[in-house]
């Protein structure tokens, strides 16, 4: 059985555990504060479950590091559109979360429900949009904007493993040439 995992991270207020909990059926959202997470599982199939879980504390990162580097599908950093005191803190956390273990990254601009919500693309613009990171806006009280955003992270690591394949194939294709010289 393999288990993946999707770390949420993002500023206190930024809408992490309304996002979880919007992300499936109320019965499949819980909270362990004996270990300071909340989580939603998630089984695929007999060979993969999946979790996606933040900390209870948004300062706190150590429960990411008690998952192996390997098993991490993607990460979405939460950021609260309307509240731009607090893009810093979520660029911070990006950086915290990709000099653990690079993976594709969904910064999700929530509250675009909000007069006063900056756009997913000025989110994106201030808080930096590296190698494998993508932006989408959200609305984390709405069942459908969050599936959509989960779905675009899903997505992007599609997406990557595409490009991986194929520069294993151009690997592939260049040694294979060498070697037969």
């Amino acid at each position: 059985m393999t288990t993946l995992y999707v770390y949420v991270a993002g500023p206190q207020g930024s809408g992490k555990t309304t996002f979880l909990q919007s992300l499936g059926n109320p019965n499949g959202f819980t909270v362990d504060a004996a270990n300071g997470i909340e989580y939603r599982y998630f089984t695929v199939d007999e060979t993969l479950d999946l979790y996606v879980l933040t900390s209870i504390d948004a300062s706190r990162f150590d429960r990411l590091l008690d998952i192996a580097q390997r098993d991490i599908l993607g990460y979405i950093v939460m950021v609260d559109s309307a509240d731009q005191e607090s893009w810093s803190m979520a660029r911070i956390m990006l950086a915290h979360l990709r000099g653990y273990a690079l993976a594709p990254t969904l910064i999700v601009a929530n509250k675009q429900d909000l007069l006063s919500a900056a756009s997913p693309e000025q989110v994106g613009a201030w808080i930096g949009m590296e190698s494998m990171v993508y932006v989408t806006g959200c609305q984390a009280t709405k069942p459908n904007s969050v599936r959509a955003a989960f779905l675009q992270l899903l997505f992007s690591v599609r997406h990557e493993i595409e490009r991986l394949d194929a520069l294993i194939a151009e690997l592939e294709r260049t040694f294979g040439n060498e070697e037969a010289q």
